[in-house]
Order: C-alpha cells, then sequence, then structure tokens
C-alpha cells in the first residue's frame, strides 16, 4: 500500500515495560524527525491500554493470547484450544506485564490479528498506524520454509516488533552453535551460550543493552516504509532497513551505520512536499 496523497501520518507506539532499555522520548524525537508531517505518541503497554481505553477484557484476553502459542516449532501452528494452566499464565502476565516471559512461543499473525481486533475502526482510518513493543518471542512458518522461524518484527497494521526477538532471532557466529552440539545437556548448553554471548560484548546484542532503542528506531521504520510504500527491506547493509539474519548485521545496519540508504531516504523525503494535516 502507498498512501497516495500523502497527508501526514500519526503513529502509536506501545511500550513493553519489560526492558528498561528503550529511551521513548529519544525514540518519539527520531520519528518526528525523520518522517515528514509525522505525530508521535507514546502509549502504555498494549494489553494494559486497551482494557484501560477500549474496553477490552481481560476474561477474554487471556484464553485468547494463550491459544496463540505454538508447541511444536516444525509445524508451526498455534495451539487453539489452551489448556487451563497456560491461561492462568496469561493472566498473570496481563496483571504484571514487566514480568518477563520465558521460553514461550506465539505466532506472530495470529497474535497480530487479535491485537488488530482490540483497536477500535476509528484508529485503523488511514493515515494512522500502530506499533507495538512487546517481549512476546513471535515464530511464522512462511510459504516454502520447512519449519517455524523466530521474528524480530511482523509487519502489517498493527507492526510487531518482539524485543526478546531482537536479542533471540539473530544468529550468532556460526562457530557458537559448533560448540553448542559438544554438550546434550540443555542446562549446560545455555552456560555455554551466556559465556559465548559475554566473549562476543557488543559484537551482538543482549537484554537490556543501552543500544536497544537505536535499533528499534530502524525496526520501526520497516513498519512505517511497509504502511506507506509497500515495501520494508532493503539490500543495503548498511541501511536501516536491511533484514538481519545475524547479530553481525543487526549491528552493523542499526548501530555501526544507523541511517536510511540514499533510496529509501530519497522516499522519505518525497513525504515533505505532502500538505501538513
Amino acid at each position: 500500500m502507498s498512501l497516495k496523497p500523502y497527508r501526514g501520518l500519526r503513529l502509536y507506539i506501545y511500550k513493553d515495560p519489560s526492558t528498561r532499555a528503550i529511551r521513548y522520548p529519544e525514540l518519539t524525537w527520531y520519528l518526528q524527525e525523520h518522517i515528514p508531517h509525522c505525530t508521535v505518541e507514546v502509549r502504555d503497554e498494549f494489553l494494559t491500554y486497551a482494557r484501560e481505553h477500549w474496553g477490552a477484557e481481560p476474561r477474554r484476553l487471556s484464553p485468547a493470547i494463550a491459544s496463540a502459542r505454538v508447541i511444536d516449532v516444525l509445524r508451526c501452528e498455534p495451539v487453539g484450544e489452551p489448556l487451563p494452566g497456560e491461561v492462568t499464565f496469561e493472566e498473570r502476565i496481563l496483571s504484571d506485564p514487566a514480568r518477563r516471559v520465558g521460553g514461550v512461543l506465539y505466532e506472530g499473525y495470529t497474535l497480530q490479528n487479535l491485537f488488530q481486533s482490540l483497536i477500535p475502526r476509528e484508529e485503523l482510518r488511514l493515515g494512522i498506524l500502530h506499533a507495538i513493543l512487546t517481549q512476546r518471542m513471535l515464530v511464522t512458518k512462511e510459504l516454502g520454509d520447512g519449519r517455524g522461524h523466530a521474528r524480530t518484527i511482523i509487519l502489517g497494521q498493527p507492526v510487531l516488533i518482539s524485543t526478546t526477538g531482537l536479542v533471540e532471532a539473530p544468529a550468532l557466529p556460526r562457530e557458537v552453535y559448533v560448540k553448542l552440539q559438544l554438550f546434550r545437556s540443555p542446562d549446560m548448553q545455555q552456560l555455554l551460550l551466556e559465556e559465548e554471548r559475554r566473549k562476543l560484548g557488543e559484537l551482538v546484542l543482549s537484554p537490556d543493552d543501552e543500544r536497544l532503542t537505536e535499533v528499534v528506531k530502524g525496526y520501526v521504520l520497516m513498519g512505517v516504509f511497509y504502511y506507506l510504500f509497500g515495501e520494508a527491506f532493503c539490500d543495503d547493509m548498511r541501511c536501516r532497513l536491511y533484514n538481519a539474519h545475524t547479530h553481525e548485521e543487526l549491528v552493523e545496519a542499526q548501530i555501526r551505520s544507523g541511517r536510511l540508504c540514499t533510496t529509501h531516504q530519497q522516499m522519505l523525503d518525497s513525504l515533505k512536499t505532502a500538505p501538513a494535516t
């Protein structure tokens, strides 16, 4: 989709309270500075906001979210009918969204459809985009894939950006996985993984990494480009829109470069002549 004529963008960003690393004033300033005629509003965590402002009912939300869980990553299908314990778990997360969810996978498009259904129609008008930062680990199985894959972002309306996915989804150097194969114990593998991450230092993104704000800037831009122009990714490894598959690529695109390529910068600049709303 391309918004023609472009009359400005209202961008709602929903916080992820599970991480303190994201500097929302800086994120807001960056987006309003770089996207012509863009107004950014930062809101509370999405499901909290939906309950407090749109009347979403927790007793219905918990089973709906639990039904988006993925147990078998090879099939990558949502469970559909959750167990009572899974519903109870989601109830606890709803009551304390800052509590970190570890080891739980959610089918990305199922969760996106659920979240979209909670947004009032008047906030789904042309020129409004919702970007939800979530700690939930998102997985999808694209056409032709043999198995599900962890995702950093689900494009569309709303955009879902997994802060856990930004840390866990990009691949580490190949030699790390070779070392992991030497151990059968999951506990030993986890200890080794933590040690390898520590050795890699700034070459990888870590939980509560102070650079997370810089990375989120680029991923929100991906969602904006998809909404405005129908495309989100770039082949240039030094462009913020590069779809990084490794930590090395992510750090290169979002931190070392931190810029759009010439082509995508010109696309944004072309919106400057749009009439302000």
